[in-house]
């Protein structure tokens, strides 16, 4: 349309015109591990003190429930991108946890009320510390991107008063347009549901916006809902074979330009 601005994104050579960009947020726009690293260390610690107290012990092992590995201080130094705690949600979390006390011999509404207790523990140890820190390069990019016009959405597996909060801890929730929990769709990701309910609320079609993201759910989830490019972020030195459906892969944002051409100077 005649005056409106010309926006195109650059990646390295690539380069594509879009109204707006689609974020997933932990581990796209917040560093993972400070933040659900910490919960997920703390989940486990609760955990295996119970199966403790009742002489039971993890079915299978706690690395394998929670889709993470630990480092020789027993701590949590790494986590799969396709695993539960990268995706799941709350309630499939809790699913987990409580099955894990239910095979160790506690009644089944007695485990999830434990894992309950678990997860208002770690929860209160967030509120307390609000361990996020915004990916490097991720301050700048969504300046320039809201300077140009390029509208700003999230897509994510949290709920969305957990990222609404999340990002306003980060002090990037003023940026967004919209902020798309899991709560807010039929179904997550994979499924196209959060990139589609995103564009709809923000006003875009999915064929004019980028898709950015740290795992293969993500990549996934914005090529069935017809996303114009699908982004993958992964720092150097960490595994990328997950964000192998992506059409371009990032080690962070300052590999992203945003140009802009006003047709009306």
């Amino acid at each position: 349309m005649a005056g409106m601005p010309y926006v195109t994104v650059t990646v390295g050579e690539q380069a594509i015109e879009c109204e707006a960009i689609v974020f997933d947020k932990d581990g796209t726009l917040l560093d993972f591990m400070e933040l659900w690293g910490r919960w997920a260390d703390d989940m486990l610690k609760q955990a295996e003190e119970k199966l403790n107290a009742v002489g039971g012990d993890w079915t299978g092992s706690a690395e394998k429930t929670f889709g993470v590995k630990r480092g020789p201080d027993g701590r949590i130094a790494d986590y799969d991108r396709s695993g539960p705690l990268a995706l799941a949600t709350a309630e499939e979390m809790t699913g987990l946890l409580a099955w894990q006390l239910y095979g160790a011999g506690i009644p089944w509404h007695e485990s999830v009320d434990a894992v309950r207790s678990f997860v208002s523990a770690a929860e209160e140890h967030l509120e307390r510390d609000r361990p996020v820190r915004p990916l490097p390069g991720l301050p700048r990019l969504l300046q320039e991107a809201r300077e140009a016009g390029i509208k700003l959405a999230v897509a994510t597996s949290d709920t969305t008063a957990s990222a609404v909060k999340h990002l306003r801890w980060a002090g990037l929730d003023l940026f967004f347009d919209c902020i798309t929990g899991r709560d807010l769709v039929q179904e997550g990701k994979p499924a196209p549901d959060l990139t589609l309910e995103a564009c709809r609320r923000i006003g875009v079609e999915t064929r004019h916006t980028i898709v950015i993201g740290d795992g293969g759910a993500d990549m996934e989830m914005a090529r069935r809902a017809g996303a114009a490019l699908c982004i993958g972020i992964a720092p150097i030195g960490m595994p990328r074979k997950h964000l192998q459906s992506a059409d371009l892969i990032i080690a962070d944002y300052n590999e992203v330009k945003i140009m802009f051409d006003d047709p009306s100077d």
